[in-house]
């Protein structure tokens, strides 16, 4: 398959990823810029929550269960709004020709979605390669449990791995979305994940980005720009995580995090533009809260980190008001109880979150770390000079008008999260503060760039501003006729000024931004191309790949295939449909499996080894070798399962190469 032939995937997975929040989001009463910005929010967060009554109702999962979810929550919504407005609340217009204000959106993120696949899709090789890489295994299998047993629900996925019926928490948005687009496009699992990483990295960061910077600092053209520029030019976000790990869930909570953060930004009045009425930024927050925490709750963890600058702010400012206030006393009184309040409520939440994990260990000194934030060279990978540099300037137009403090405080937030997994000793200090990221510091360094990004936006806009004033200035000197063109332009003039200013920025910039950052992207180009080769040797070769396309014709449906998860076997379930003894590397394997695995081979009937087999269904065995994705100790606790040799118990019904499977003929 040609990605010229995937488009359709990508293109359902784009319009899973907007439509049914834009009729959630109309529902709450938001229109034009916050009704495009809220959307994603609002879809991802009807879909979590859709798997979550479809698994509670044994409701198969497919698009009329998300329809219908999408209709009731827009109904509900409507009526919620007029029974508490009584009507739509108008929002005050952002200044600016709106026309033109769309043209830079839609031109900021064609130019950032072209870079973007630029880069992905020649790393990727072709839509129905794969990420050979340790997480991926559960995550294609996952997509492929979601299909075939009708259960998108995130209190059920786990249920995968433990083979139990019961609750068993996993997020699963991500692959309810890939499940979706494998149903809507007719693609198997593996194009349905490319389509929907490809349509989140492309798509949906840029344009989260692009509105979070435009909701800070308005319709204004340049910080537009910069956003979807600079959005596909940092190594570490996108393309990292969707490298190591693959981290696909976090990757979709990461690029619903600006705009969750552009609802607080909202909320507590931080914005320029006037996107939607307090009422619909109240209903959205949750909304917003449930789409982060069931894709991946690390996005709600940052979300969490990234708030509390703009909570501080307004507290701070609250209670230095009450002092002047002639109820001082009073006022004094309700802030300081608020602000308890909240702390203890953040610290709650906080501690929920923290997982018993900790396996990472520092890996940076602390000047290192604290260098790798104000480079962008994080993990010590290269620098993104271009997007510190501007980034420097936001914070020096923020100390000189002394206003936007909040966006300092979120971009030290999430450096210094980062700093304490880079380089803080293990102990309870660090597990309480990164414990929710697994101490993971490639989790954390993906949270640099985004205010980075909007740091960027503040500098490139303070400096437009400054040179907009000195050109009035210097008109004034020249001549009145021309200070008032400049000061009050015809709409014409604004909109072909705005149209060459936009040109000739995204000419500049472009190329300007790749070359600057050119050996970082093709650092981490080179190592997703690796993760997704077919090259003999790697963990599926495509001799491997091509038998476990043809499973189903010698599998029964309810037999179970016995594997090795470390050589890629598991992976059979995902291609085939067929059950595999273990889904993914861990947990390891249930009793019955560990005795089969140990000693199928050898095996007479009604031996120990066979009643295990009986137990677990094992009725083939796939050999796909003793190459291992991990070379770990519990890699080699199959030895029935690999390099077999000659058997009474197991005959060969089919191979490909060196790729092998077996009957179990003698229990």
């Amino acid at each position: 398959m040609t990605w010229w032939q995937a488009v359709p995937a990508i293109g359902t997975a784009a319009v899973l990823l907007f439509l049914p929040g834009l009729f959630l989001a109309r529902g709450l009463g938001a229109r034009g810029f916050s009704l495009a910005a809220l959307a994603p929010l609002g879809s991802c967060g009807l879909v979590g929550v859709a798997g979550i009554i479809g698994g509670v109702t044994h409701i198969p999962w497919s698009l009329w269960l998300l329809a219908g979810v999408t209709v009731i929550c827009t109904a509900a919504a409507w009526g919620i709004r007029r029974l508490v407005h009584g009507g739509a609340t108008p929002v005050g217009r952002s200044s600016g020709p709106v026309f033109l204000g769309w043209i830079a959106v839609i031109a900021s993120l064609a130019v950032a979605a072209t870079l973007v696949m630029g880069r992905l899709l020649p790393a990727m090789g072709s839509p129905d390669s794969f990420g050979q890489v340790y997480d991926n295994v559960f995550h294609l299998n996952a997509i492929r449990y979601i299909l075939e047993t009708g259960n998108a629900s995130t209190l059920n996925l786990g249920n995968m791995l433990s083979g139990g019926h019961g609750i068993s928490l996993y997020p699963s948005v991500w692959h309810s979305l890939a499940a979706l687009v494998a149903q809507l496009a007719s693609v198997n699992v593996l194009v349905a994940e490319n389509a929907l990483t490809v349509a989140v990295a492309a798509l949906l960061w840029p344009f989260a980005c692009i509105c979070l910077v435009r909701g800070i600092l308005g319709p204004r053209i340049l910080p537009v720009l910069v956003a979807g520029v600079l959005s596909a030019g940092f190594w570490i976000f996108p393309y990292q995580l969707l490298q190591w790990g693959p981290l696909f869930p976090n990757t979709l909570s990461y690029s619903l995090l600006p705009l969750a953060v552009l609802v607080v930004a909202g909320l507590f009045g931080r914005l320029r533009e006037p996107i939607a009425t307090m009422f619909t930024l109240s209903m959205m927050l949750p909304v917003g809260i449930a789409a982060l925490f069931l894709t991946q709750p690390n996005g709600f963890s940052a979300l969490l980190a990234l708030t509390v600058p703009i909570v501080a702010g307004r507290w701070l400012r609250q209670f230095v008001d009450g002092l002047h206030s002639r109820r001082r006393v009073r006022q004094a009184v309700i802030t300081l109880a608020w602000g308890a309040a909240s702390i203890v409520l953040v610290l709650l939440i906080w501690k929920a979150l923290i997982l018993g994990f900790d396996a990472w260990k520092p890996s940076r000194s602390l000047h290192d770390a604290v260098k790798d934030v104000f480079t962008g060279g994080l993990l010590g990978g290269r620098f993104t000079w271009l997007a510190s540099f501007m980034a420097a300037a936001g914070l020096l137009v923020i100390m000189i008008k002394r206003r936007g403090w909040w966006m300092v405080g979120a971009m030290a937030a999430a450096g210094g999260l980062y700093v304490i997994a880079a380089y803080l000793p293990t102990g309870p200090l660090r597990q309480f503060l990164v414990g929710s990221w697994y101490q993971d510091p490639y989790r954390l360094a993906a949270l640099v760039p985004l205010f980075t990004i909007v740091l960027a936006g503040v500098g490139v806009d303070g400096v437009a501003s400054a040179l907009a004033a000195g050109a009035r200035w210097l008109a004034a000197r020249i001549s009145p006729a021309v200070q008032e063109t400049l000061l009050r332009p015809a709409a014409l003039l604004r909109m072909a000024g705005g149209l060459l200013a936009l040109v000739v920025a995204a000419s500049v910039l472009t190329p300007l931004s790749m070359q600057a950052n050119h050996k970082g992207l093709d650092y981490i180009s080179a190592k997703i191309k690796q993760s997704w080769s077919w090259t003999p040797g790697w963990v599926v070769s495509t001799d491997e790949y091509k038998l476990m396309q043809r499973l189903d014709k010698d599998v029964p449906a309810d037999a179970v295939i016995g594997v090795d998860p470390f050589n890629g076997g598991s992976l059979a379930y995902a291609v085939s449909g067929r059950k595999v003894s273990q889904y993914h590397l861990s947990p390891g394997p249930s009793a019955p499996v560990a005795v089969a695995a140990k000693g199928l081979v050898n095996a007479v009937p009604g031996s120990k080894t066979c009643k295990a087999a009986k137990a677990a269904n094992i009725q083939y065995v796939l050999d796909f070798g003793s190459f291992y994705m991990l070379q770990f100790p519990e890699a080699r606790i199959y030895p029935s399962f690999v390099d077999i040799k000659a058997s009474s118990t197991l005959k060969l019904v089919d191979r490909q190469g060196a790729a092998k499977l077996y009957k179990v003929v003698g229990c």
